[in-house]
């Protein structure tokens, strides 16, 4: 008997692809599976479109938010969702080849000890018609003994999301720290997952990506905590991270491996790895993220507020985004945006004084 899978789509305002989506996975070639679409509080006719499949199909069922949440916590909810042995999170306007279930569980069943397993992707538009193929080089293939190499191999290769829309075994899921809301969350989610098995690919180009992925600093003005509760990503009192993307990524990092499920001496050990890695791949565009963020922190404490909490929440998230520069490229001289600093604190303390 196949084993089950939870197939949870998350989806807000999906109108225009979630039938040709749910039409992509009701049509695999593996049967056994839960369809769960988490809707977001859309505001179209996504959830009158789900409710005809559900009643057309048992295995389709809706489970609609209360009030929008944000796609990061939607996503952490199509992870978790269910209780099958193995967990498919979906977006609502990707689409699947007929194979792609079975192909890699096919993987995953001859592999006991891999967590992770995705197929080879292609960009498609709205005419259905394929525009690009992902280069070999996107496919990962995170294997063998050592978690440590299997981490650095992600954190040196993962580019694009389809290495991350595969197959996920439950119980190495479950051990994941919850998604953040930080620049390049998937790519720090993956590198963590390797520490609790193995993630690798199928060649089968069976993962249509629609219009391909988006500017960084894009998904990065996306990734906050701001905007993700529909507050303006620049707010005054908003966190910084959006502003360097890169560096934000790498640092995500340092942050789950912090809280990793594994031993301390690993965990300080993947730590120290983030730097060097991310420094080989990014570093003069990380140089030119940090250049901007010090123009952007100083205009920020010129205008930081004078009052007593907002002073000291505003010196707290430029402390954060230095800290990360800092961690990521030791090398970079921020002592006048430290000394700064804490004449933003001490404004906020003075501010309570009086």
């Amino acid at each position: 008997m196949q084993p089950r899978i939870d197939v949870n789509l998350f989806v807000y305002n999906g109108a225009a692809t979630i039938a040709e989506a749910l039409d992509s996975v009701l049509a695999q070639t593996w049967r056994n599976l839960a369809v769960t679409v988490i809707d977001n509080a859309s505001e179209d006719d996504t959830c009158g479109i789900v409710a005809g499949f559900a009643a057309a199909d048992p295995r389709v069922r809706l489970l609609r938010n209360a009030a929008n949440v944000g796609p990061v916590l939607n996503c952490q909810r199509a992870f978790w969702w269910g209780e099958a042995a193995f967990v498919m999170p979906k977006t609502a306007d990707d689409l699947l080849a007929p194979d792609f279930i079975e192909a890699v569980m096919e993987a995953l069943l001859a592999a006991p000890g891999m967590a992770m397993c995705h197929s080879a992707g292609v960009v498609f538009g709205d005419d259905r018609r394929i525009s690009a193929v992902y280069p070999e080089t996107h496919r990962l293939h995170a294997v063998g003994p050592d978690p440590l190499a299997r981490a650095r191999h992600v954190m040196a290769h993962y580019t694009s999301a389809p290495a991350f829309w595969g197959i996920y075994r439950r119980d190495a899921v479950e051990r994941l720290a919850p998604i953040t809301y930080r620049p390049g969350w998937d790519h720090a989610v993956l590198a963590e997952l390797t520490l609790y098995g193995e993630i690798s690919h199928v060649k089968e180009l069976s993962f249509w990506r629609r219009h391909g992925g988006k500017p960084v600093d894009q998904l990065a003005r996306g990734c906050s905590q701001f905007t993700q509760r529909s507050l303006p990503h620049d707010d005054e009192i908003a966190d910084l991270f959006w502003t360097i993307p890169l560096i934000g990524t790498a640092y995500a990092h340092v942050e789950r491996f912090a809280l990793a499920r594994a031993p301390a001496a690993l965990r300080r050990a993947l730590m120290e790895e983030v730097g060097p890695i991310f420094r080989a791949r990014w570093l003069p565009a990380m140089r030119r993220e940090a250049a901007g963020l010090r123009r952007i922190v100083a205009s920020r404490m010129d205008a930081a507020a004078t009052s007593h909490a907002a002073s000291l929440w505003q010196a707290r998230q430029i402390a954060a985004v230095l800290d990360a520069v800092q961690t990521i490229l030791p090398d970079e001289d921020l002592s006048a945006e430290r000394y700064a600093l804490l004449a933003l604190g001490e404004r906020g303390v003075a501010a309570y004084s009086s």
